[in-house]
């Protein structure tokens, strides 16, 4: 039996789409009218420039060191209080979440800086893989996984900044048998449409949010919370192996 096994398909090294990738795209593919104007991703600027196309006028990408040329904004988004508000009509964040300890803080900020009537594309992974030693991206400070979302953990985060059920839309990717494929690093290409498009709320894999800005928000700032940083010698992310990096000498 091919999924009798105690460690991921090819060693880790990704071959095709990862499972969570292929719902990604399928939610900004319905989407993809929102990503206009000023925008702005995390770490890179790659995807808001393929999904928006020429329906967008400036891209810029956010990060917490200027580790390339895309990166126009250095902040950490939990913290970003000196990051305008009101300046993007469109924030593709990506993939993110749950390396934010503050996730609280870092949802305040990802719709402050927006545009009245701005859009927020944001996914919250259910379940991924676990780096206990931390990973080193290149940010200047070892990256942790804190959470692992749930619907109603996110509906709460929205909620707790002063958004509303007219404000937000949700959409949950995944079932059973896609979430343990992800695992085990079967790539979406080798999955049927029933294997990848069955929604078992269940056993969810991906949650995935379209939040508009409110004309007149409001939304109180978080009371500001830091994470329990260990001395680690943390994983070099490694673009081949992803997250089965290797460790730093």
């Amino acid at each position: 039996m091919a999924f009798r096994r105690l460690a991921p398909l090819g060693g880790g090294q990704q071959a095709g789409t990862a499972v969570v990738r292929y719902y990604w795209g399928q939610f900004l593919d319905e989407h993809r009218s929102d990503v206009r104007g000023r925008g702005l991703e995390v770490g890179a600027t790659s995807t808001i420039r393929k999904y928006g196309g020429a329906n967008l006028l400036r891209a810029d990408a956010i990060d917490l060191e200027p580790h390339n040329e895309h990166i126009t904004v250095v902040a950490d988004l939990s913290r970003a209080d000196e990051v305008p508000a009101d300046t993007w009509d469109c924030f593709v964040n990506q993939f993110t979440m749950h390396l934010i300890y503050d996730a609280q803080a870092a949802l305040y900020h990802s719709v402050r800086i927006l545009k009245p009537g701005g859009v927020l594309l944001v996914n919250f992974p259910c379940v991924d893989y676990y780096f206990p030693d931390g990973l080193d991206m290149g940010t200047g400070r070892p990256l942790f996984l804190y959470w692992w979302f749930t619907a109603i953990h996110v509906e709460t985060l929205l909620r707790n900044i002063g958004l509303s059920d007219v404000d937000y839309d949700l959409k949950t990717y995944g079932n059973l048998f896609s979430r343990i494929a992800y695992q085990l690093n079967v790539p979406a290409e080798e999955l049927t449409r029933r294997e990848l498009d069955t929604m078992d709320a269940g056993h969810p894999l991906l949650i995935c949010a379209r939040i508009t800005k409110p004309h007149g928000w409001t939304g109180q700032k978080p009371c500001y919370r830091d994470p329990y940083v260990p001395a680690t010698r943390p994983s070099r992310w490694n673009p081949i192996t992803g997250h089965y990096g290797s460790p730093v000498a």
